[in-house]
């Protein structure tokens, strides 16, 4: 198929046997137009959204000892928050009942934490938070607040790997298995945390 709309075939269009050169002027491409002086009046000249109110939850202590890592960046309006290690929690545990704290040690209520949030983190490195994810996420659900988890990945085992993944698969509607620390802090610039 002939491609005459293009300035870059038309010197070959004018080479070929039974072809004449271009005879309709060639136009811009969608791109071309875009950089146009006519088009940048239509450019917003401010960045494009807001930072969200971001919670972001370590499930385990492993997962907490890489969101630490990251706590001391300058973050917008994001609180980190661990469930606590001797946090016993069962499936008829009421939400608020859930032991969670700030990386100082302060306790705080997930209630509180919830309110006004626009986005959930959940981090997990093993499987042994099943139900306080689950708690967490269908506070999420209840309050429209979008949860997404990213499963950090320890070790060569991948079977332990695929427990997390199972285990968040369920709750978050975005999830990412992240192969090093490092994916923590560029997950949550793409998030606006």
């Amino acid at each position: 198929m002939p491609h005459d709309h293009d300035d870059m075939f038309e010197a070959d269009n004018a080479t070929r046997p039974g072809r004449g050169p271009v005879d309709h002027p060639t136009m811009l491409g969608s791109c071309a137009r875009a950089a146009t002086l006519g088009e940048a009046r239509f450019r917003v000249p401010y960045p494009n959204s807001l930072s969200r109110t971001s919670r972001i939850f370590a499930l385990d202590k492993s997962a907490a000892e890489a969101m630490y890592a990251v706590t001391e960046d300058p973050w917008d309006n994001a609180h980190f928050l661990t469930v606590c290690a001797n946090s016993y929690v069962t499936p008829d545990t009421a939400s608020d009942d859930i032991s969670i704290s700030h990386p100082n040690g302060v306790a705080a209520s997930l209630d509180e934490e919830l309110t006004g949030a626009d986005i959930v983190v959940l981090l997990a490195t093993d499987g042994s938070s099943e139900v306080a994810a689950e708690a967490i996420a269908q506070e999420c659900f209840k309050r429209k607040i979008t949860c997404a988890g990213i499963a950090l990945k320890r070790g060569p085992s991948s079977e332990t790997m695929e427990k997390v993944v199972n285990l968040m698969r369920k709750f978050t509607r975005v999830l990412v298995v992240a192969q090093d620390d490092d994916y923590i802090p560029a997950m949550l610039t793409a998030l606006r945390a």
